[in-house]
C-alpha cells in the first residue's frame, strides 16, 4: 500500500509504466544472442531480483536529537518505507564517444563479458581494468586476463557496499561499457534513482545550510522529475541522461552533502506531474525577477505549467523579489568593437535562425526588435555589411558570451548600449538581470523563500503552475 500524503499533493494510484525497471530499454548492440546466455547470466548474478540489484532493504529516516531536531546523519539509499527493488534504475552517460577508458574499485569487484558467451574474471581493490576501441569492438586487459571482442557490453560490478572508480570520480551502482562506433566507447553507470540524485542536487543547488533545506527538497523533486521526464530522450548513445549541463550535473559520491542527502530522503518517490506524466521541470540560479515561459526562450511548443511567474509576493518584482538578493540578480558587461566583431564571426553560424552566408562583413549594429513578456530578448538583430540575421531569444547567450572568459552571457534579459563609429559597432554595453535561461525554478527565489518558513510544496507550486505532486514508487513492506 502507499503512504498517506499531506492533502496538499495530487496523488496517483498507479505510477508511469517505466517505473518498473530500468529507464531504457538496452540498446540493439547489447541484447544477448542466445536465451541460454541470459540463463547463464541469472547464474552470475545469482541472489539479486534483476540485474542491476539495489539491495532489497527499507531504510529509516534520520534519528533526533533530544530537542526533536532531525539530525543529519549520513544517508544511505531509499527512504523509509521504500523498499529499494521498487526504486527505478537509470542509466547516467559518464563518457561518450571516448577511445579509452580505465577503471577501478576501492573493494573487491567483478568484470564480465556478455556477447556469444559469459565469461567473468575477479579483481582485488584497487587493481585497474583497461578498455580500448577497436575497430566496431572492445579489447579489455587487467588481473588475471583480458579480451577482444567484436560485440556485446561488459558489466563491471563492485562488492557489496564499494565504489567503484572512472576517472578518478567514486560511483555507486554498476557501469557498463559497449562500443559506440567505429573506434568509441560509451560508460554507462547505472543505480538506483535515489541514489543517483544524491550526486546531482548538490551540484545543481550547491551546498545549502538546512535552514533551506525546504529549498533542497524542492531541488530534489525537480531534479528527480526531470530525470523521470528524460527517460528514452537519449536512447540513440544508450543512455537516459548526460553526467553535464546537457541535462543535470552528476558528480557521482564526491558530489554528495549530508543536508542534499537528508532532502532526497524525505523527498523519495516524488516527482511532478500533469495529466498523469512528469513535467518537464526545468531549472536555473536567478530569474532577475520574473521567469519565463519555455516558447519565449527556446523554439519549443508551449506548456501551461511554464509560464511567466514574477518571483515576488507582491507586484515589485524588482525591488522585492524572492531572488533580489542572489549573486547575478543584476550584472553588467562590457564589449570593445574587435572582441565583439570576433564573437559575431565565430558563434553567429551556430546561433542564427537562419543558414550565415559568407563573407560577413564588418558588424553595423546590433539590436533587440521584440521583447518576451518578461522583458528578456526574444529576438536580437545583427546587422552586417554581408547580410542581416537574427537570433532567438536563449540562443544569444551562446553568441554573446562573456569578454575574457568565454562563458556564455548570464541571462537573455538584457538592456544594450550600443557604441557606434563610422558606421560601425564600435563597443557594446549590456545591462542584464538573472543568471540562467529563466524557465521553471529560480533556485535563489527557492532559497529565500524557504528562508521564510515555505514549504517546498509551497515552493514548487509557486514555480510551475498547475501541476500536482505523486509518489512515483515505493511500497511499504
Amino acid at each position: 500500500m502507499r503512504r498517506s500524503l499531506p492533502s496538499a499533493y495530487v496523488t496517483s494510484d498507479s505510477a508511469p509504466r517505466f517505473f518498473r525497471g530500468a529507464l531504457l530499454p538496452a540498446p540493439r548492440a547489447r541484447l544477448l544472442t542466445a536465451a541460454v546466455v541470459v540463463i547463464v547470466a541469472a547464474a552470475v548474478l545469482a541472489g539479486c531480483a534483476g540485474i542491476w540489484p539495489v539491495g532489497g532493504r527499507p531504510v529509516p529516516r534520520p534519528e533526533t536529537s533530544d530537542e526533536g531536531e532531525p539530525v543529519l546523519s549520513p544517508y544511505d539509499g531509499p527512504g523509509e518505507g521504500f523498499v529499494a527493488d521498487d526504486v527505478p534504475f537509470i542509466r547516467v552517460g559518464l563518457s561518450h564517444g571516448v577511445r579509452n577508458a580505465a577503471l577501478s574499485c576501492e573493494g573487491p569487484y567483478t568484470v564480465a563479458l556478455f556477447a556469444d558467451s559469459v565469461e567473468t574474471w575477479s579483481a582485488g581493490s584497487g587493481s585497474k581494468w583497461r578498455f580500448g576501441a577497436a575497430g566496431g569492438g572492445i579489447t579489455g586487459s587487467g588481473p588475471g586476463g583480458g579480451f577482444h571482442m567484436d560485440e556485446g557490453t561488459i558489466r563491471i560490478r563492485p562488492s557489496a557496499g564499494a565504489l567503484l572508480v572512472f576517472d578518478g570520480v567514486r560511483y555507486r551502482g554498476e557501469v557498463e561499457l559497449f562500443a559506440s562506433g567505429q573506434g568509441s566507447l560509451t560508460v554507462v553507470n547505472v543505480l538506483d534513482m535515489e541514489s543517483y540524485l544524491r550526486g546531482v542536487v548538490p551540484k545543481e543547488i550547491g551546498t545549502r545550510p538546512p535552514e533551506e533545506i525546504e529549498a533542497v527538497k524542492a531541488q530534489a523533486v525537480a531534479a528527480r522529475t526531470y530525470a523521470m521526464a528524460s527517460g528514452g530522450k537519449r536512447a540513440s548513445g544508450g543512455f537516459d541522461v548526460y553526467a553535464t549541463v546537457e541535462d543535470q550535473v552528476y558528480a557521482g559520491v564526491d558530489g554528495e552533502d549530508p543536508v542534499c542527502d537528508r532532502a532526497i530522503l524525505e523527498t523519495a518517490g516524488l516527482y511532478m506531474t500533469r495529466g498523469g506524466e512528469p513535467i518537464h521541470a526545468y531549472f536555473h540560479a536567478n530569474c532577475g525577477g520574473s521567469t519565463e515561459g519555455r516558447h519565449e526562450v527556446w523554439e519549443l511548443p508551449e506548456v501551461p505549467y511554464l509560464k511567466a511567474v514574477v518571483d515576488s509576493p507582491g507586484e515589485d518584482k524588482f525591488n522585492d523579489a524572492y531572488c533580489s538578493g542572489g549573486s547575478h540578480f543584476t550584472w553588467t558587461e562590457t564589449w570593445d568593437g574587435n572582441e565583439l566583431a570576433r564573437l559575431v564571426r565565430d558563434n553567429l553560424p551556430r546561433t542564427a535562425s537562419t543558414p550565415v552566408r559568407a563573407p560577413l562583413g564588418d558588424l553595423k549594429d546590433i539590436r533587440v526588435t521584440a521583447r518576451t513578456p518578461s522583458g528578456r530578448v526574444r529576438w536580437l538583430e545583427i546587422e552586417l555589411t554581408g547580410g542581416t540575421y537574427r537570433v532567438f531569444g536563449d540562443k544569444l547567450r551562446w553568441l554573446l558570451r562573456r569578454p575574457g572568459s568565454g562563458r556564455i552571457l548570464r541571462s537573455a534579459w538584457i538592456e544594450l548600449d550600443v557604441e557606434r563609429r563610422g558606421g560601425r559597432v564600435a563597443g557594446l554595453t549590456a545591462k542584464g538581470r538573472g543568471n540562467g535561461h529563466g524557465v521553471g525554478m529560480c533556485q535563489h527565489g527557492a532559497m529565500e523563500m524557504a528562508r521564510r518558513g515555505h514549504g517546498f510544496a509551497d515552493i514548487l507550486s509557486h514555480y510551475y503552475k498547475g501541476v500536482g505532486i505523486e509518489r512515483g514508487y515505493g511500497e511499504t513492506p
